[in-house]
């Protein structure tokens, strides 16, 4: 191989190694590689083709992240990674799979193969990122884009997720919010934000129309308040080492309690306890589907302990 084409070649593998393995024509003829220098390099197999003019180089699955490189070569300018495809950069739990995701601003095109791209009249730059050299919407953006198209129960792990990384706050949604009033997504998010904030009553009240509400339902738990091991729990069915608690992100509401409670969750899981949640809304508005799910529960956890653990093995996992 000529000099010239080893040089070449490794300009190249240099600009892709930038961008997770993915080149595109233009940045390829811009580096001096002629026409039929990219389609000897095709035939040889050196440049596989993913996109119309765009490239991995070398071989495919190199990088975890060529596939969201090579979209946002082939979107071209403007494009960002949007929606969950974002949010799994952030780390944010959302379902995997599906086509990639990319938000471009200010033009339409037809979409390349494998993504699917939405389209935005204006993005402030404090909405772009870049992460992993990538450029994303930021996280607040990310998490009004997953309002319009996740379950509000995915939605609601997902924000609670981005508050204990500490990539969004509540002035940044408010923020994203108000610059995309008719985005798809906004009444959700908004729906969510205003159910958080709850009425003006105390943890102990809301306790009391939970065990009400469980009393109304043919349910009594078998303490309220109980302790367990360094903790204190709302409300405990012993037979079925069930913990039923009173959530809400206004109990929970600084990453640093978000911790501290999947800390508790996790030692409580160790000594064999399972949680159940019950949110404002559960209380309030969806008992009974919420008291529908509790009951499901508590006959599948009867059924899988078998009475396997008795009184006394519970007594020893709350004292240790």
């Amino acid at each position: 191989m000529a000099v010239g084409a080893r040089r070449l070649d490794a300009v190249s593998a240099e600009i892709a190694r930038r961008q997770h393995g993915a080149v595109s024509r233009a940045q390829l003829l811009a580096a001096g590689v002629s026409r039929h220098g990219i389609q000897r390099r095709i035939d040889s197999g050196l440049l596989i083709r993913v996109h119309p003019g765009v490239y991995l180089v070398g071989h495919r699955g190199g990088s975890p992240l060529a596939s969201e490189a090579a979209a946002i070569l082939a979107c071209g300018a403007g494009a960002f990674l949007s929606h969950r495809t974002a949010a799994s950069l952030w780390e944010l739990p959302v379902p995997r799979g599906g086509p990639i995701e990319v938000a471009i601003v200010g033009r339409r095109q037809r979409p390349p193969s494998g993504v699917h791209t939405y389209y935005l009249t204006a993005m402030p730059a404090s909405e772009r990122r870049r992460l992993r050299r990538l450029p994303l919407t930021s996280p607040s953006l990310t998490i009004l884009d997953l309002a319009g198209t996740v379950r509000p129960e995915a939605l609601a792990a997902a924000l609670n997720e981005a508050r204990v990384l500490r990539i969004v706050n509540d002035r940044a949604l408010t923020t994203t919010l108000s610059a995309h009033p008719n985005r798809r997504g906004a009444q959700a998010l908004r729906r969510l934000l205003e159910g958080e904030q709850g009425p003006r009553i105390t943890r102990s009240e809301a306790e009391l129309l939970a065990l009400r509400l469980m009393r109304a339902h043919g349910l009594e738990p078998d303490g309220s308040d109980v302790s367990i091991g360094p903790w204190r729990v709302d409300f405990l069915f012993r037979q079925e080492l069930l913990i039923v608690e009173v959530d809400g992100y206004r109990y929970h509401s600084t990453p640093r309690r978000f911790i501290q409670d999947r800390r508790r969750l996790a030692d409580l899981a160790a000594r064999g306890l399972q949680v159940f949640p019950l949110s404002w809304s559960d209380i309030t508005s969806d008992g009974e589907r919420a008291m529908r799910r509790l009951k499901t529960t508590l006959g599948r956890r009867g059924t899988q302990l078998g009475g396997i653990a008795g009184p006394g093995d519970f007594s020893r996992r709350c004292r240790q």
